[in-house]
């Protein structure tokens, strides 16, 4: 039956054709959304993975990673209070005014952090080395950012305005880009708090780094004691800025909605195709079962034609999913696929084939073998 099935499918190359063309785009398409809505995910949520720490300690009130205030060493001493905190560290995430080649002026994202710690020094560098940026008024650029930033040229040792004052770009980063596409400016936290005239001991954030990791609960509370205050888990804080950027600015509900739609086109696609071939070898089916063929073999004429159309539309849609993110990637967009989203993604291919099979399926399963003298 497997042998009929496939020679049925492929003798028409125009529905073939057809039905295979829409199973690639449609798996294409789910893969493509679904890798950006991954990408979005790490954009909102990137500052907090790649700074690390155990517990994250802010102004009460905050909601999301950018929306942070200024707080003084007191919130840094009641964190390293706790016999469990091994390190406490300071961040600065603020939005920060520059001036372009071309006198325009435009804003960044300037991110401050203490050197020296294994899990942040300073993102993935693309050029440079950490201690580049260890010089007065040095930063990191990201070099998808470098075109907007109006850098000509090698971008190490260029120059910037930021907040009226120059600095120099010693290192160059890679994958860090911002939800809303304003650049990343990486410093130092003493190089940031002199660009923004702030004392030594503020921060926007107080990063802790704990000897056990199952204080985290107790820490938190710890911090909460303190009604200006508030702590989260860095896991936690991740997540609802990724709720906050991904779900609440609808981007994606958007996402979300177009790989639906691929998936129904790609059901109603190859759900005509598949029964215009069932429909055209009717005789036949009827004859098999006219001699002994079991329902079970004639349903699997169907099923053995849907398997073939998920295994090579999928695979043509990831190829092209692969070439997407290629394509992408200079537009500012982050397009990550996942052993998750490949799992979800083509299972779902593989969920659309057998739905499109249905009205087939149903057709051979009402067959009556007399249809063979019709």
């Amino acid at each position: 039956m497997r042998s009929i099935a496939l020679q049925s499918l492929v003798h028409d190359r125009g529905k073939f054709i057809a039905a295979l063309t829409g199973v690639a785009f449609a798996a294409a398409l789910v893969l493509i959304q679904m890798g950006l809505y991954e990408g979005f995910r790490y954009n909102a949520s990137g500052p907090i993975q790649r700074a690390g720490g155990d517990v994250w300690v802010m102004p009460r009130g905050v909601p999301v990673v950018e929306r942070s205030e200024l707080m003084s060493s007191a919130a840094r001493a009641l964190l390293a209070s706790h016999p469990c905190v091994r390190r406490v560290r300071g961040l600065i995430y603020v939005f920060i005014d520059t001036r372009k080649a071309d006198g325009s002026r435009d804003s960044l994202v300037l991110i401050g952090y203490e050197p020296g710690d294994r899990h942040f020094d300073p993102w993935t560098l693309y050029r440079g080395l950490p201690q580049d940026l260890h010089a007065p008024l040095r930063v990191a650029i990201d070099r998808q950012d470098v075109k907007k930033l109006q850098i000509v040229g090698d971008p190490i040792g260029a120059r910037l305005e930021i907040s009226g004052q120059i600095v120099r770009v010693a290192a160059v980063t890679e994958g860090m880009r911002s939800f809303t596409l304003t650049p990343f400016v990486f410093a130092e936290i003493r190089n940031a708090r002199r660009l923004l005239h702030l004392a030594d001991d503020r921060a926007q954030y107080w990063l802790a780094d704990l000897a056990d990791p199952r204080c985290v609960d107790d820490v938190v509370r710890h911090v909460r004691q303190h009604r200006d205050l508030d702590a989260l888990p860095a896991a936690e804080f991740a997540e609802k800025t990724e709720h906050h950027w991904v779900i609440g600015s609808g981007a994606g509900g958007a996402l979300a909605f177009s790989a639906i739609l691929g998936l129904v086109v790609g059901v109603i696609i190859v759900g005509q195709s598949l029964y215009a071939v069932t429909r055209a070898h009717i005789k036949e089916l009827a004859t098999l079962k006219a001699i002994g063929a079991t329902d079970f073999e004639i349903v699997s004429f169907v099923l053995w034609q849907a398997l073939v159309l998920a295994v090579g539309g999928g695979s043509t849609g990831l190829l092209l999913a692969v070439l997407a993110r290629a394509g992408v990637t200079p537009l500012g967009l982050t397009l990550i696929l996942t052993s998750r989203v490949l799992l979800v993604g083509l299972g779902s291919v593989v969920l659309m084939c057998v739905l499109a099979s249905v009205a087939s399926v149903n057709a051979v399963l009402r067959l009556e073998a007399a249809e063979v003298f019709t």
